[in-house]
């Protein structure tokens, strides 16, 4: 694992340990997202990022940028990684706080690629197919792949379920080609 990942591994853990003890699951995940949607903005990741800007500085700031809407642990926390150096492990720490907690809530994450958008009729087989795969409540996270010429795809976690038209065509070739 990656040294950023790692850490941004941590960080999670704690997050997820702390809203599990306190039973704030939910707001962590509500402040952490706000916090997210403010490291989205250039302005605000080169301020946490930039050596030159004064701790005190940056707290001052995301403090004001955060508002009355972030409960101050989560800020704290995000604070903490950036006085340890650690800002561009953010983004990796949401994602894995993100991770964790979907896991503590029984759900899988399943990234499917299709070659037109799903319909509500199909997202919900898919969504039950995958249920019967997994044992698990699923969460589709849906992208369009006109490459895939048709069929979908699916990844959850390291786990590839190809079925797309490209794939069977490309085994397709690469049983003619051996034979």
């Amino acid at each position: 694992m990656p040294r950023q990942q790692s850490v941004a591994r941590r960080y999670a853990e704690a997050a997820i340990e702390i809203g599990r003890d306190e039973g704030r699951l939910d707001a962590w995940e509500h402040d952490l997202g706000i916090l997210r949607s403010l490291f989205e903005h250039r302005e605000v990741r080169a301020l946490a990022q930039h050596p030159a800007v004064p701790f005190a500085t940056k707290e001052r700031i995301l403090r004001r940028l955060a508002g009355e809407d972030v409960a101050d642990e989560p800020l704290k926390l995000v604070l903490l990684m950036i006085r340890r150096g650690r800002p561009a492990a953010l983004d990796g720490m949401f994602d894995e706080f993100g991770e964790l907690l979907r896991r503590e809530r029984g759900i899988t994450r399943a990234d499917v690629r299709s070659a037109l958008p799903l319909d509500d009729e199909q997202r919900a087989a898919v969504s039950e197919r995958l249920r019967e795969l997994t044992g698990t409540r699923i969460e589709l996270h849906e992208e369009v792949d006109a490459d895939l010429i048709g069929g979908i795809a699916v990844r959850i976690g390291d786990q590839l379920y190809d079925a797309s038209v490209r794939s069977r065509l490309e085994r397709l070739r690469a049983r003619l080609t051996t034979a």
